[in-house]
């Protein structure tokens, strides 16, 4: 139950934070390389960034955690599959915070 909340929680968060960006995006309408880094540069901008993406996350690795004990049945071959799932999303996310954080 506990992992079926978190996925949920993650999807409302990342709904939110979609809904946000369009309004965002309509009212300020940023054209041009200064506009748009103007626009993405305050820190309450990257920090929900931030919490989006970790949101994202969390929620692909608990969906492909549950696609792959239904489908793949020997137990070695899926703990190498999650462990990999594992290492990108940590690479992914590391990669992220260098690209919020580096502008």
């Amino acid at each position: 139950m506990r992992l079926w909340l978190s996925q949920r929680l993650t999807a409302v968060i990342m709904a939110v934070y979609i809904v946000l960006l369009i309004i965002l995006l309509a009212i300020q309408q940023p054209v041009g390389f200064d506009v748009w880094h103007a626009f993405v540069s305050p820190g309450w901008f990257r920090l929900i960034t931030f919490l989006f993406f970790i949101s994202l996350f969390i929620h692909a690795w608990l969906g492909v955690s549950d696609v792959f004990q239904d489908y793949i049945y020997n137990l070695k071959l899926r703990a190498y599959l999650q462990m990999i799932v594992d290492i990108l999303l940590v690479v992914y996310l590391v990669w992220v915070s260098f690209i919020l954080w580096n502008i």
